[in-house]
C-alpha cells in the first residue's frame, strides 16, 4: 500500500474515532457482553460511521446487552449471534461499514429509508445465512458487487431508490431461493438475460425505470411462480414472448413506457389469475385477442398509446371486475365497443376509449410462433 493510501486511510480512521460516541473497546469488553467480541465491534462500528447519536431511536445501544439495542436480535447462549438487524427509517447517515459482513449468522438486514450512500460492500457477499437483504430507499452508488450472487439463502433482495450502476441481473439469476427482487429507479444499463429463467422461486420482480433494454427474453416464461411482473419505463424492444400464457401464476404485468412493438400474445388469455395488466405508450399493433376475452378477473386495462386495431373482444363483457379501462389513442375503428357490451362498458367508473387515430395499414405480416420472439 502506498503511502497516499496509508494516509487517507489513517484520516478516515482518524475522524471516525473522533466523531465515534460508543466506545467499541469499552462497550464489547464488558464482562457480561452477551455477544461475542467481533460481532460487537461490528454494530458499533455501525453506530459510530453512521452518527447513531442522532438515530431516531438508539435505545440502549452500548449496554452489556446487544439484544435489547433497538433493532438487534441476538440468538443463542452467550456469547449469542446477531440474527436480525432492522434499523430501517432511523436516520442513519453515512456509509455501510465493510465489517458488517462479520456477522455471519445475520439472517435478515433491512437499512432501508436511511441516508447511507457510497457502495455496497462486497463483504456482504459473506453473509451466507442471509435470507432477506433491504437497502432501498438511500443514496447507494457504484455497482453491485458481484460476491452477492453467494448469498444462496436468499429470498428477498430490495435495492430500489438508489443510484446504482452497472448490471445486476448476472449477479443475481444464481440466487435459486429469490422470491423477491425490487430494483427500480436505478441507473443499470443492460439486457435481461435468458438467464433469468434459473430464478424458479421468483414470485415479484419490479425493475421500474432501471435502463433495461433489448428483448424481454423468453426465458421470463420459464417463471412459474411469478406473479407480479413491472418493467415500465425503460429502454425494451421487440415482441413479448408469445408463451407468456404458460406463466400460470402472473397476476400483474406492467410494461408500459418502452418500445414494444408486434400483435398481443394469443396464450394470454390462458392466465386465469390475471387481474391487471399495464402495456400503454408502447408500439403495439393489431386487434386484441379473442382469447383475452377468458381473463374474467381482469380490473385494470391499460393499452392506450398504441396502434391497435378492431374492436373490444365480446367476452370482455363477462368481466365483472372491471374498474380501469383505458384504450385511448390507438387506431380502432367502429365504436370500439361492440354494441352488445355496451352497457358492461358504461358501467366502469374510470374508462377512456377516445380519441382513436386512423391507421393506411389494413394488413400486419406478423404471426407470432407459440414462443418465438
Amino acid at each position: 500500500m502506498n503511502c497516499l493510501k496509508r494516509s487517507l486511510l489513517f484520516l478516515v480512521f482518524s475522524v471516525n474515532v473522533v466523531q465515534a460516541s460508543l466506545d467499541a473497546s469499552a462497550v464489547c469488553s464488558q464482562a457480561n457482553m452477551s455477544v461475542e467480541f467481533g460481532e460487537c465491534w461490528s454494530l458499533v462500528n455501525l453506530y459510530n460511521i453512521t452518527d447513531g447519536d442522532n438515530w431516531f431511536d438508539n435505545s440502549n445501544w452500548g449496554t452489556a446487552n446487544v439484544d435489547s439495542w433497538y433493532g438487534v436480535t441476538a440468538v443463542g447462549i452467550p456469547p449469542a449471534n446477531v440474527w436480525f438487524l432492522n434499523l430501517s427509517s432511523n436516520n442513519l447517515n453515512g456509509i455501510i461499514p465493510n465489517n458488517l459482513g462479520e456477522l455471519s449468522q445475520l439472517i435478515i438486514l433491512n437499512l432501508s429509508d436511511n441516508d447511507l450512500y457510497s457502495y455496497i460492500p462486497p463483504e456482504f457477499g459473506n453473509l451466507s445465512e442471509l435470507e432477506i437483504l433491504v437497502l432501498g430507499d438511500n443514496h447507494l452508488d457504484g455497482q453491485v458487487p458481484n460476491s452477492l450472487a453467494n448469498l444462496s439463502k436468499l429470498e428477498v433482495l430490495q435495492l430500489q431508490n438508489n443510484q446504482l450502476t452497472g448490471t445486476i441481473m448476472n449477479t443475481v439469476t444464481g440466487m435459486g431461493a429469490l422470491t423477491d427482487l425490487w430494483v427500480d429507479n436505478n441507473k443499470f444499463i443492460e439486457a435481461i438475460p435468458e438467464s433469468i429463467g434459473l430464478l424458479q422461486s421468483l414470485e415479484y420482480f419490479s425493475a421500474m425505470n432501471v435502463g433495461f433494454y433489448g428483448r424481454i427474453p423468453t426465458g421470463i416464461t420459464s417463471l412459474e411462480k411469478l406473479e407480479h411482473l413491472f418493467l415500465n419505463n425503460n429502454e425494451l424492444t421487440g415482441k413479448m414472448p408469445g408463451c407468456m400464457g404458460q406463466m400460470a401464476a402472473l397476476k400483474q404485468i406492467d410494461l408500459s413506457h418502452n418500445q414494444l412493438s408486434g400483435r398481443l400474445p394469443e396464450s394470454m388469455g390462458e392466465l386465469s389469475e390475471f387481474n391487471f395488466i399495464t402495456l400503454n405508450h408502447n408500439d403495439f399493433f393489431g386487434p386484441i385477442p379473442d382469447s383475452w376475452g377468458q381473463m374474467t378477473l381482469l380490473q385494470g386495462f391499460y393499452l392506450n398509446n398504441n396502434r391497435l386495431t378492431g374492436m373490444v373482444p365480446l367476452g370482455f363483457g363477462d368481466m365483472s371486475l372491471m374498474n380501469q379501462f383505458y384504450l385511448s389513442g390507438n387506431d380502432m375503428t367502429g365504436g370500439v365497443i361492440p354494441d352488445d357490451i355496451l352497457s358492461w362498458y358504461q358501467q366502469i367508473p374510470n374508462k377512456d376509449i377516445s380519441p382513436q387515430g386512423f391507421t393506411d395499414e389494413i394488413f400486419y405480416a406478423d404471426f407470432d410462433g407459440v414462443c418465438s420472439l
